[in-house]
């Protein structure tokens, strides 16, 4: 007999434990994407016609590395950022590339050297869809030490700007409950969100090319990213030289 009210404390204990853990991982999990804002720089309305034709900028594209030393306008940037992530419908909040199950795990930063685009000061800057702005979070030129991080690859220094896309795994995990497809979908969205940025950058008469060699632990550090992001890809954007 005692045995028995053993046995069904154990089991009782187990059950409390299974609805503690089923209700834990139930919830919405909050994760930590504190950053020290130093100003905020509101961007160019983004135009929705241009010049070139979707054929002609997907017939022209090339990766291209050698860029000259031209400025890059804030209209410009304000026009590849809207592209990559930019809100499309203000209505249902949707962006200008797809995501599976509308999470929008990416974040966008630009990376700008001393008189590298006109009206920003050399910096690392966070782009923030909702409002059109750039949120600076790091002060100087770090394009040098990027390039280090990168493999040494010298386009990254020379490149007025870089754009770096990063991915929230934990974001997509959260929604899918599935570590590889939520991997899967993360990786896709970044590669939705590059193609935007050739194509726009095409059409503006700039260039770029996208990058995936770096050290993901070195860059993380140099631009002090929030621990739940994952740096994904950098991509140069500059006039061909």
């Amino acid at each position: 007999m005692e045995f028995k009210k053993q046995l069904l404390l154990i089991l009782l204990v187990i059950i409390l434990i299974s609805v503690v853990i089923a209700f834990y991982f139930s919830q919405p999990k909050q994760y930590a994407t504190v950053r020290n804002i130093i100003n905020i720089t509101d961007l160019p309305t983004p135009i929705l016609s241009g010049n070139l034709s979707v054929e002609e900028a997907i017939q022209n594209r090339r990766s291209v590395r050698t860029f000259s030393n031209e400025s890059v306008s804030l209209g410009n940037v304000s026009q590849i950022l809207w592209a990559a992530q930019g809100i499309t419908d203000t209505q249902n909040n949707l962006r200008a590339a797809p995501s599976a199950g509308q999470v929008y795990p990416l974040e966008i930063y630009v990376i700008a050297g001393n008189n590298s685009v006109s009206a920003l000061q050399a910096g690392v800057y966070l782009y923030v869809p909702s409002n059109n702005t750039l949120e600076m979070i790091m002060t100087g030129d770090a394009r040098s030490d990027i390039a280090q991080i990168a493999d040494g690859q010298p386009w990254v220094k020379n490149a007025p700007i870089d754009l770096l896309i990063t991915g929230n795994y934990l974001k997509m995990i959260n929604k899918y409950n599935n570590q590889d497809l939520s991997t899967r979908f993360v990786n896709l969205e970044a590669g939705h969100a590059g193609e935007n940025i050739y194509l726009q950058s095409e059409s503006l008469g700039l260039a770029t090319v996208s990058l995936g060699s770096f050290n993901e632990n070195q860059l993380k550090q140099r631009l002090d990213l929030p621990t739940n992001e994952t740096p994904i890809y950098i991509y140069p954007v500059g006039h061909p030289a």
